[in-house]
């Protein structure tokens, strides 16, 4: 009955959830319309002009440039690092197609299949394939266009039934890799034609490099004193707020920036305590006598050490510190010694004098080829060159195996390092390895040093997961007691914590002021408003950080608050200079020497300036000096100048003139060749900023 009438006093609320359910069932079609517009806003990772990219799309592009520069590099694992620069690449890739294609489109130019197997396969092979490294010849290092189509007509098989399933896997990963090096082809020559429009719209003109010669020919050197600005006290001049507003909205377009944010932070790293340390030193004297006395210490070392062992001969000149003191005293026993973090103990195996590294040819063969290696060995010893043997058995292959050290080669196994490391210079020898079995020649030796086979316990002192929840409390009990950013440091400094500053943060940083893997920091500050304080962030350095959001710059420009001060100062000086100069200009000056004698100013010399500079050397760019001392006559007082820095007095000292020809064709040539560079990219920037290129991958990374 209780259970009944529970349900009797609920029945209104029972009527609207049903209700809701019917309501939900009946517009069913127009509420998962909506979810799907939901979900692809909710997926939509960037917006580039007249193109939403998908996050979906993103991540495959990502993939894809992991494989590519799996295959480049030749490694199997990416760090975060590198995952964070590949992400950056990807993006900025799909930025530069999408404007390229959007513009190529408005424009009515495309790429053609014709021309990208032009780029591949004609006379002028383009330079982006000649430097795939794929296409190297080992040999040479060299572009080959045999392997090149080679590859092409591999990968374009439609039947791979001939090949076993690993190697149509390889065949399908290099078809990959291959469409992404094409697409890339395609973008690349759309971006050199749109350049090609680019450039001959903007090429020099006859008055263009007449003026550039004359610039360039006319040189001036004058001696000059210069009165800094900061001999006058900011405090005689006033600006008004007035006049710093009017200033910020003619020079606005000078503080466009990228948005950014700003952090405080505090960093705990994680490091043993001395109850860890204590801790390690115990487990490594506990084991002393056993390690002393057994009869297998490589075994023994091996069980124990945080290590694996290393079988074979090392220079001694290679070890840590500590072991080449142990070494070089004689004893064959290193007792329990703390060093760099870790405690180590040694038994020495096994001394010798050794070439270092060797370099050595090799022809491989079977483990059960002996007669053939015989009949080898032979046909070597009675002068056939090594090389064209090595090419009649092993299909081609280079026999050089380089410069290698034992520990490079221990995977050959002990027999293959005794054998070359005693080895005569440019004997021939056979040896079995684990694998197979090889004729062996050591063209070359590194001179012999004193090397050593080592057993070697070595335990790091690492923090516990005592010392780690400790520290870990500590904090955690600060950011528990302080909800928001300012009260938290306020009690992180008061407990002794130290707090930092970061304050530019953007958004595709990877790291916070330099701490590794704290990609997840700058997504917090991006993700959450000011004042808001993070929970414990962690990395795999042993790191704890909490990070707090201090200040938003997300518009276009700096704020007025922000450059306020750099503008009243650029207003001052103004103000200063019109002071300078009409004192200056009251007391009649005739030389140079009068008016540094008069200022106590040095006179400073400046030489081979002419119109085409930029900067002084020694003064710093001072364009309005620049443009005086080109029109000011020999041997006589000039000045003053408003510059930036101050007010200058100068002499020209003398003038000259290049005999230099005037060539239209070639200045016309260097004018083009000096703004190519320039105009593609300032081209590109300025497309970019006119078009829609919206960023929210912080959402997601």
């Amino acid at each position: 009955m209780a259970t009944l009438q529970k349900i009797r006093n609920k029945a209104v609320l029972l009527t609207i959830v049903i209700g809701l359910a019917l309501f939900a069932f009946i517009i069913g079609d127009f509420l998962n319309s909506g979810s799907s517009l939901l979900r692809q806003s909710q997926e939509q990772i960037a917006t580039i002009g007249d193109y939403d990219l998908d996050y979906k799309d993103y991540e495959a592009r990502i993939l894809e440039m992991e494989e590519v520069y799996k295959i480049q590099s030749g490694q199997s694992n990416i760090d975060d690092a590198v995952m964070g620069q590949i992400r950056e690449s990807v993006f900025e890739t799909i930025v530069r197609e999408q404007l390229l294609a959007q513009q190529a489109e408005r424009l009515g130019v495309t790429v053609t299949s014709k021309e990208i197997f032009s780029m591949v396969n004609g006379a002028n092979v383009h330079p982006l394939v000649m430097q795939l490294p794929i296409f190297q010849n080992p040999q040479t290092g060299q572009f080959d266009r045999s392997i090149m189509m080679n590859f092409l007509q591999t990968i374009q098989l439609d039947d791979l039934s001939a090949y076993d399933p690993e190697a149509q896997k390889q065949i399908q990963d290099l078809k990959a890799y291959w469409l992404f090096w094409e697409n890339n082809l395609k973008y690349t020559r759309l971006e050199e034609k749109l350049n090609t429009l680019l450039t001959k719209a903007v090429q020099a003109n006859s008055l263009d490099v007449e003026v550039q010669f004359a610039n360039r020919i006319d040189q001036v050197d004058f001696a000059y004193v210069v009165k800094p600005y900061q001999m006058l006290s900011d405090s005689l001049f006033k600006v008004s707020d007035a006049d710093v507003k009017k200033r910020y909205s003619l020079k606005k377009e000078r503080y466009f920036q990228r948005p950014y944010r700003s952090a405080s932070y505090v960093l705990v790293n994680v490091t043993p305590s001395q109850e860890d340390q204590q801790a390690v030193e115990t487990r490594v004297n506990s084991l002393r006598d056993g390690f002393a006395t057994t009869t297998e210490p490589a075994v023994f070392a091996n069980t124990n050490s945080d290590d694996a062992h290393v079988d074979c001969y090392l220079a001694n000149s290679l070890f840590s510190e500590t072991i080449k003191t142990f070494l070089a005293s004689g004893n064959a026993f290193l007792e329990p010694t703390f060093s760099d973090g870790a405690y180590q103990m040694a038994r020495v195996l096994s001394r010798t004098v050794a070439p270092d590294s060797v370099k050595a040819n090799q022809i491989v063969l079977p483990l059960d080829a002996t007669t053939k290696a015989d009949s080898l060995l032979n046909v070597l010893r009675k002068g056939a060159d090594f090389k064209t043997v090595a090419a009649q058995v092993n299909g081609g292959g280079n026999p050089d195996m380089g410069w290698f050290r034992e520990i490079d080669a221990m995977q050959m196994g002990e027999d293959f390092l005794t054998a070359c490391f005693n080895a005569s210079k440019n004997a021939y020898f056979t040896v079995k390895t684990k694998y197979d079995l090889r004729i062996m020649q050591v063209t070359e030796m590194t001179k012999p040093v004193a090397k050593t086979k080592l057993a070697l316990i070595t335990q790091r002192v690492v923090p516990s997961s005592t010392t780690y929840s400790n520290l870990y409390n500590a904090l955690n009990h600060i950011v528990a007691e302080n909800q928001d950013a300012k009260s938290f440091f306020e009690a992180a400094a008061a407990a002794g914590y130290e707090v930092q500053q970061a304050p530019y943060l953007h958004e595709t940083d990877a790291t916070l002021a330099e701490i590794p893997q704290m990609r997840q920091a700058v997504r917090f500050v991006f993700n959450n408003d000011i004042n808001t304080v993070s929970p414990i962030l962690e990395n795999s350095s042993n790191q704890f950080l909490v990070v707090g959001v201090t200040a938003v710059n997300d518009g276009d420009y700096q704020s007025l608050a922000v450059v306020e001060p750099a503008l009243r100062t650029e207003l001052i000086n103004e103000r200063k200079a019109d002071q300078m100069v009409k004192d200056i200009t009251g007391k009649n000056l005739t030389s140079l020497a009068q008016f540094s004698e008069a200022e106590g100013l040095r006179i400073d010399t400046a030489k081979y300036v002419n119109f085409s500079l930029r900067r002084i050397t020694g003064v710093g760019e001072e364009p309005a000096l620049i443009a005086a001392a080109m029109k000011a006559e020999p041997n006589k007082l000039s000045g003053p100048v408003k510059g930036k820095n101050g007010v200058y007095m100068f002499q020209i000292v003398s003038k000259t003139k290049s005999e230099e020809a005037f060539d239209a064709i070639m200045e016309k040539r260097n004018w083009d060749s000096n703004n190519l560079y320039r105009i593609m990219y300032q081209g590109f920037d300025a497309l970019r900023k006119a078009s829609k290129v919206e960023d929210n991958r912080i959402r997601f990374y």
